[in-house]
């Protein structure tokens, strides 16, 4: 049940939605657009609006620094909120637009209908992959010709140059995301990979893959019924931003509530997986693969520019050392990072306004990483009051983890992935402007 916003401070409100079961494993209010596409981890609809109904009113700003598959911004809307979302992944950033981004859905089917009749007759005539791999430099035809069949390679080009027919950009987008979605799946797939939905692909050689015209028909069809249910629900607008959320590209003390779902410590790595769509959307998988290295959470070990620890996420990154150096400087890298973006979820948080951060634990070389407890003592020592960590079962069924039931549950990956954390926040009142964020501009782990 949520607290009437009224009667209670926002502190009062957060903490009782904190002690409330976080669960949420019927999927209560989920509409078809939150399924417009798969996504690795994408947490539950009603986590964020759990929080969004009771730590906002209608007509306020929600942000989601790390908006990922779009969840808090689609569930925003629906609660007439107006949202931001923040994001470096040129995946997320097509996905998030095309999930907040009101079509009419006659529109949607026929601009649909017309990539699938161009598509054919393409096909038709001749082999559209010979001229769609024209344009791709050498390792992206590489890359494409070991993970997808030559009829494969034919359908998905024909759909591609289809769309890029449809005069109005909007549309375009929205089938280029249909098209993306029949290659990153929950199962099956036009690709020989497995896994592609949890981003650990790996290539099955006895894998029939599926049609992708066929496939594109079908969620076209769902799409478009995603897009009536949604126009009747949603009100507010909607900001999607190509972004770092650790300098952020907004004002100080501009944004009421902040609900968002970092990526985790050594355990997801979206690029893996986005770029088997990526690729056919026209971007070089080269280029993906720097652009990868600027992800939170990436397990590059370079120089980079940080900040300064806590004592206890300090204590952990040591202890990790012992055991294995290199997880050590990931791991550092990754606190780091988040003490740069809690820093300025700080400051773009109008004072007295609350921050939600869902946040599970890894596993590392066996020692357990309690990332919410080094995030809660970031946040309090970048300004924030830590209200409480509240934990939450994991319903792996719509978290969407890379984890299995049975045999192989003594994995790290396993181990990873069977609960997660939410962390409650609130900006004090007498705060404003820049919070106060030591950086260290030395190697990590020198």
């Amino acid at each position: 049940m949520t607290i009437p916003a009224s009667t209670t401070s926002v502190r009062e409100r957060l903490a009782g939605l904190l002690r409330e079961d976080l669960s949420f494993r019927n999927g209560e209010g989920v509409t078809l657009m939150h399924s417009l596409h798969a996504f690795a981890a994408r947490f539950p609809a009603g986590l964020p609006r759990h929080f969004i109904k009771g730590l906002s009113e209608p007509g306020e700003t929600v942000l989601d620094p790390m908006a990922g598959s779009g969840a808090t911004l689609l569930e925003g809307l629906f609660c007439k909120r107006n949202v931001i979302g923040v994001d470096l992944d040129p995946l997320a950033l097509k996905l998030c637009r095309a999930k907040t981004t009101w079509l009419c859905p006659q529109q949607v089917r026929h601009a649909g209908q017309a990539v699938l009749d161009t598509a054919s007759e393409s096909l038709e005539s001749g082999n559209p992959a010979e001229e769609f791999l024209q344009r791709a430099d050498a390792d992206t035809r590489k890359f494409i010709d070991y993970w997808f069949l030559p009829e494969t390679q034919s359908e998905l080009a024909a759909l591609v140059m289809a769309a890029e027919q449809e005069p109005d950009q909007e549309l375009r987008e929205f089938c280029n995301v249909l098209i993306s979605s029949v290659i990153v799946t929950k199962s099956g797939g036009v690709s020989m990979a497995r896994d592609l939905a949890h981003s650990r692909p790996h290539r099955v050689d006895s894998k029939v893959p599926r049609s992708a015209v066929r496939m594109f028909a079908a969620q076209l069809r769902q799409a478009a019924l995603a897009m009536e249910q949604a126009r009747d629900n949603a009100g507010g607008t909607s900001t999607v931003i190509a972004g770092d959320s650790r300098r952020l590209p907004l004002a100080a003390d501009s944004v009421d509530l902040i609900v968002t779902s970092p990526p985790y410590a050594n355990a997801i790595d979206y690029m893996r997986a986005h770029k088997f769509s990526l690729v056919w959307l026209g971007k070089p998988v080269k280029r993906l693969g720097a652009l990868r290295g600027k992800y939170i959470g990436n397990e590059r070990l370079a120089d980079v520019v940080t900040a300064a620890l806590p004592p206890i996420a300090t204590e952990a990154v040591n202890a990790l050392a012992d055991l294995d150096h290199k997880k050590a400087i990931i791991l550092r890298k990754y606190l780091g990072d988040m003490a740069l973006a809690i820093g300025e979820m700080r400051r773009v948080l109008r004072p007295g306004r609350a921050a939600v951060i869902v946040v599970g634990p890894s596993t590392m070389r066996g020692m357990r990483i309690q990332t919410q407890d080094y995030l809660a003592a970031i946040a309090g020592q970048v300004g924030f009051d830590v209200v409480t960590v509240a934990g939450r079962p994991l319903d792996r069924d719509r978290r969407m983890m890379p984890a299995r039931w049975g045999k192989n549950g003594d994995s790290t990956i396993e181990q990873r992935m069977h609960e997660e954390y939410v962390v409650g926040l609130v900006k004090p009142d007498n705060c404003r402007g820049v919070p106060t964020v030591s950086r260290l501009p030395q190697k990590v782990m020198d």
